[in-house]
């Protein structure tokens, strides 16, 4: 009898027992940033500047900024996607856009920041628009697109298609609109760039009424211009390298001469016709042209930013520009000099996070504004400051010494390792220490008992990989080991036991060929290696709990599946996981309970889009759990850190806006109300039948 219910107990708690789940238990906002402001949009009445920013997932946002103080006031996320190009209706308070690709022209109510109002142009949807001009007067857009050239009337007042204009050539690169007179005139190219012809177009009968061969040698992809109406003079900087400046007599229409600069791919163009002066942005210079001599005196170079695009207000006294790291800028053009600048912190580039396990912190290292880290309480969940570091090193990773309170970033300066110490009390830099020239550092592990950091690296002169430690009290190096030529893709530390595990391939072998080596890290001695040369691997996850390493490899199909490398005995274990799906994007593991998540993408047969699934595998027996549908864009652009302790994971989403910082908890809900009721049903079952009752 007592074995008979011991039994049924057993049969209850396995069917109450639910597994680990992966839950998003909190959730921070990030304040945002502009990573490529496309478009700059001036509103001087409302006294408002918008910019534009495509992300790199296609999402669209207008960002909304004071123009004097420069300060962040608003942004709103747009329902196209990819880069656009647009024109604003001060008057109306609109502004209207489109993508680089497809036909449909989109309206921007300024007072809401919303699309009120959409229009699909005729335009072949392989075709591409790729200028907008607009004549606020007279209520038209005009649009021009690629294969072939053309140009499409929009009249904005019925928001409806009026007419389209064919031109030769292949594309039109540029195009100036001259709303006094009436004449738009539309830059195009073949797709060699040896055909650069400017059209004049009456805007009034909507007619080619000439045309203009540039013929100057060399010169091609006219992009930005401007008129000097004063002068009767046009002048357009070319998408080359470098760029080309072109002078064309309005009068009769010739050209008249060019001019070389020092700059490359011309971005935006503006002109004080008062002063006669003419602007060209470059992706980080602005030129000064001096239009009575036709000839640059001077230009204003950013280290730190890039640009792609710019706006003059009415006056020419001042440009207004946004960079690839947020920074706001309101130039002083007469002296062609900084000016103002923006004082709102916002968040873009997301490179590595770090945890600290034992004060509950989190770092986040932003490279915009020259570098600046985030710091980030993990148990209110909250974000309490952030560093400035203002520096044109390449910052790629750090590690944290929690026990004496510094952090330790690993910086690139052109090919020379550097690392920067950092006081976590103050933020204040201890010291800066070039530990090596001539290599590439990868891989970094920090024991913060013996204060001995590891660092895996590339030597550029030798093509050989080292291992090295470096005692941080003084950051210098103490010890070093060449392992020869090889490729090496991962390398894996489990310092609490003293090794190090590299996954590599041996470039000698015919075909790939890929191993792990086990390394001792108190002598950085081999002491074993795993041969893999019948797997194509494409990732590794050390698994230290359990002494496991993880390897996901494909077939010649190229789906995926899952196997284990007892790292004890150094040898491949279990039967492949074949996971179904084509492709994979991100590999974690659960803190504590050996559990395995997998995000792979499969295509979708009835919504014939591709969609995520978020696999749970049993890591000791290499078994699905469970696979679940989940939005995998969250695991395409991310950073992942964990602290076992908690048994909490950190995720950093950084495909959307606001950037979002995620905690989440692998927990072990308790049963419903209604499976236990459903399970003690089954039990009485049971034992009915066994007589027990």
């Amino acid at each position: 009898m007592n074995t008979v219910l011991l039994f049924l107990v057993s049969i209850s708690c396995f069917f109450l027992m639910v597994q680990s789940e992966f839950n998003f238990a909190s959730s921070l906002n990030l304040p945002t940033g502009i990573s490529n402001g496309y478009q700059t949009h001036l509103d001087e009445d409302a006294g408002f500047v918008y910019f534009i920013d495509a992300k790199e997932n296609g999402d669209t946002f207008l960002f909304k900024y004071d123009i004097d103080t420069l300060d962040y006031l608003d942004y709103s996320k747009i329902e196209i996607e990819g880069c656009v190009i647009g024109a604003i209706d001060t008057v109306n308070k609109v502004i209207y856009v489109m993508t680089y690709f497809g036909s449909q022209l989109s309206k921007i109510d300024l007072n809401t920041m919303q699309i009120v109002a959409n229009l699909t142009l005729s335009a072949p949807f392989y075709n591409s628009p790729q200028r907008m001009e607009i004549d606020v007067v007279n209520q038209k857009v005009y649009v021009g697109y690629n294969n072939p050239s053309s140009v499409y009337k929009v009249d904005l007042a019925s928001f409806t298609e009026e007419a389209f204009l064919s031109l030769s050539n292949d594309k039109v690169t540029g195009s100036v609109i001259d709303v006094d007179n009436g004449i738009l005139y539309a830059a195009t190219d073949s797709n060699y760039g040896n055909n650069a012809t400017i059209y004049k177009i009456d805007l009034s009968t909507f007619t080619q009424v000439d045309s203009l061969l540039v013929g100057f040698s060399g010169v091609a992809y006219l992009k930005c211009g401007v008129i000097d109406n004063t002068n009767q003079m046009m002048y357009f900087g070319t998408n080359q390298n470098p760029m080309n400046i072109v002078k064309i007599n309005l009068a009769d229409f010739t050209p008249i001469e060019v001019s070389a600069t020092a700059q490359s791919d011309c971005r935006s163009a503006g002109i004080d016709e008062t002063n006669g002066f003419a602007y060209f942005l470059t992706g980080r210079n602005i030129s000064k042209l001096d239009l009575t001599i036709f000839a640059i005196t001077d230009y204003l170079y950013f280290e730190h930013d890039y640009f792609y695009s710019m706006a003059l207000d009415s006056s020419a006294q001042n440009a207004y520009m946004v960079s690839s790291s947020s920074n706001v800028y309101q130039l002083n053009l007469p002296a062609l000099t900084e000016g103002n600048k923006s004082d709102s912190i916002l968040y873009t580039s997301v490179e590595f996070m770090l945890i600290d396990e034992t004060n509950q912190i989190g770092y986040i290292y932003f490279d915009n504004y020259g570098g600046i880290i985030v710091k980030i309480d993990l148990q209110s969940f909250s974000l309490v400051d952030h560093f400035i570091i203002g520096l044109s090193l390449y910052i790629y990773d750090g590690e944290i010494d929690n026990i004496n309170g510094f952090m330790y970033l690993f910086l690139d300066n052109n090919s020379n390792f550097v690392i920067m110490k950092i006081n976590l009390a103050d933020f204040s830099i201890n010291e800066t220490v070039q530990i090596a020239s001539g290599i590439e550092a990868y891989e970094f592990a920090f024991d913060s008992q013996t204060q001995i950091l590891y660092v895996e690296y590339y030597n550029d002169t030798y093509g050989i990989d080292y291992l090295m430690k470096i005692s941080c009290p003084d950051l210098q190096i103490i010890d070093s080991v060449d392992f020869g030529q090889m490729g090496v893709y991962g390398v894996y530390f489990d310092i609490s036991r003293g090794y190090s595990y590299i996954w590599y391939e041996d470039f000698s072998a015919i075909g790939s060929e890929y191993f792990v080596y086990k390394v001792q890290l108190s002598n950085l001695g081999i002491i074993a290696q795993v041969d893999l040369t019948d797997y194509d691997i494409d990732e590794c996850l050390l698994d230290k709990t359990d002494q496991l390493l993880y390897i996901l490899y494909h077939d010649v199909d190229y789906y995926y599946f899952l196997r284990s490398i007892d790292l004890v005995n150094m040898q491949v274990m279990n039967n492949p996981l074949n996971t179904t799906y084509e492709d994979y994007y991100t590999f974690l593991i659960e803190p504590n309970d050996a559990l395995l998540f997998l995000v792979m993408e499969y295509y979708n047969e009835t919504s014939y889009e591709y969609e995520g699934k978020l696999l749970q595998i049993e890591a000791s027996s290499n078994q699905l759990i469970s696979d679940t549908l989940i939005d995998y864009d969250l695991f395409v652009y991310y950073e992942y850190g964990s602290d076992p302790s908690k048994n909490y994971g950190y995720l950093l989403d950084y495909h959307t806006t606001p950037i979002t910082f995620y905690q989440i908890s692998f927990t072990t809900p308790p049963p419903s109300s209604s499976q236990q009721i459903l399970f003690s049903f089954l039990i009485f079952g049971i034992m009915m039948i066994l007589g027990l009752f």
